[in-house]
């Protein structure tokens, strides 16, 4: 356990790290910070999410944060860090700290030729699929983890004579939780290099990579290849490509094997509001795929995307549909421009009573591992004069590639499939208040013997504004669970105030 606290410190030493870069670009008048405090407290009467013995309490949330954004200069990017203080009225063992961040920066050198990019995150995670779920972070904590992750990536690029191009990046990420047994923990190097020439419609590519992967359960794997391509664009809405190449891996056997890679891939823009992207290839560890489909009206945004791809481990199984993504891609015809776009979805959502930073997500879990993962998602938004619809469907299916076990639920079961339905209306009352009401059904089926589980959740919240920098919400949250092992239910009623400064 110590070990893994060690990791883990290690981990936020780096997000520090990070946030102290961007809070040295927040010097200049292009970047903005933002202070904020929230206080949520919620009524439940089952705190430990128990059938047999529910024991009410009253649970607050103290969450001091700040957001730093910089969209200017050569230092670009956003920073969200908040610190969570739980604090148990009836029961203070139970009272815990964690961290919550997500950061992506980009810094630019030499007129964009060279440059770092960084990515940071730091939140609670499901450890197993098959343990007790729960739609609040602060519940199920004997199946919770907090993970941090984060990866560093230098670049190189620039032009080559007969307009052509070079690229190169080497990237290092780590991936580190508290749960036990090391899940979820993972290491890698990845090195890319690449060339390019455009010559009308006609383009040329060769690409090269290297990657070396390292958990605390698994032998160091490494993967590699070469890849050429052909591109030929035949009209300003279509463009396609070939690729073929070859591939060398030890993580499907334990010793080097080499594979010949052949793929295929299209963009197909028929109008500014719809786009089609798909791409398919062999690869090491079998097909790949990624098919993309977006169109938009004037009133809503529709989304369909399946892919198949490689996974190292961390946590697996995700697949999330974010509510300022849609919106994002929605407004694209009102604000062209990224930076007041971001600053206009976010000012919707917010006056509609739907939180910017929330997410519709399959929940699942710690994996070290390498995996092959297949994600579908659909969705479509709804942009009324005083209403916004949302429905999502999600499902994911994670297999464990190799025989080396990598700690978690794949160790027991090969494959873990969950999907996740989610409706939420947003109705704005007045200039100040609006209602949420929103329902999600999570379904993880029974694996290799493993006991599967239902998870319903159905929630009503009002919020108001109570001035220019100040909100509150009051909400009803119903939650049932059903499993073999250990079902429940709970009703729980939350109010909160959020400050900026």
């Amino acid at each position: 356990m110590r070990s893994a606290r060690r990791r883990l410190s290690r981990g936020l030493t780096a997000l520090t790290a990070l946030a102290a870069a961007a809070g040295a670009g927040a010097q200049s008048s292009a970047t903005s910070a933002t202070p904020s405090l929230a206080v949520t407290v919620t009524a439940t009467d089952n705190r430990d999410l128990s059938s047999t013995q529910p024991q009410s309490d009253l649970v607050t949330e103290i969450r001091p944060g700040i957001a730093l954004a910089s969209r200017r200069g050569p230092l670009q990017g956003a920073l969200n860090y908040s610190l969570s203080g739980i604090v148990y009225a009836r029961e203070s063992s139970l009272n815990t700290v964690y961290h919550n961040l997500a950061a992506n920066g980009r810094w630019s050198l030499f007129e964009g030729r060279a440059g770092l990019d960084g990515t940071a995150n730091a939140g609670r995670q499901v450890v197993s699929a098959f343990g007790t779920q729960s739609g609040d972070v602060h519940r199920a904590r004997g199946n919770q983890a907090q993970v941090t992750s984060y990866s560093l990536s230098p670049y190189v690029q620039g032009p080559l004579p007969g307009n052509g191009n070079y690229r190169g990046r080497v990237t290092y990420s780590d991936s580190r939780s508290d749960s036990a047994g090391d899940a979820g923990d993972t290491t890698s190097l990845d090195a890319q290099a690449g060339v390019g020439w455009q010559r009308g419609n006609l383009g040329f590519g060769v690409d090269a990579h290297r990657a070396i992967y390292e958990t605390p359960r698994t032998a160091r794997a490494h993967n590699g290849g070469v890849t050429a391509s052909l591109s030929w664009r035949f009209d300003v809405d279509l463009q396609g490509v070939v690729r073929a190449g070859t591939e060398v891996d030890d993580i499907r056997s334990g010793h080097s094997e080499r594979v010949s890679t052949w793929g295929l891939g299209g963009i197909w823009t028929p109008t500014p509001r719809t786009m089609v992207r798909a791409d398919y290839d062999r690869r090491f560890f079998g097909r790949s795929h990624a098919l993309l489909l977006s169109h938009r009206t004037a009133r809503t945004i529709w989304t369909l995307a399946d892919s198949r791809s490689f996974q190292t481990g961390g946590v697996g199984g995700r697949a999330i549909v974010s509510a300022y993504d849609l919106f994002f891609a929605q407004f694209a015809s009102v604000e062209p421009d990224p930076a007041r776009r971001d600053a206009l979805v976010r000012s919707f959502l917010s006056a509609n009573g739907v939180d910017p930073d929330s997410e519709v997500a399959i929940g699942g879990f710690l994996n070290t591992g390498p995996t092959v993962q297949r994600s579908q998602t659909a969705s479509v938004a709804y942009q009324g004069l005083r209403t916004t619809v949302m429905l999502a469907l999600l499902r994911s299916q994670t297999q464990r590639l190799g025989s080396a076990g990598g700690g978690g639920d794949l160790d027991l079961a090969g494959r873990i499939a969950q999907r996740t339905i989610s409706l939420s209306l947003a109705h704005r009352l007045t200039l100040q208040s609006s209602l949420l009401l929103s329902a999600s059904r999570q379904r993880t089926p029974d694996a290799a013997g493993l006991a599967g589980n239902t998870l319903q959740t159905l929630t009503a919240t009002w919020s108001t504004r109570l001035g220019e920098s100040t909100s509150a919400s009051l909400g009803l949250r119903h939650t049932r669970f059903d499993s073999d092992t250990r079902p429940y239910d709970e009703t729980a009623v939350i109010g909160s105030v959020r400050m900026q400064f």
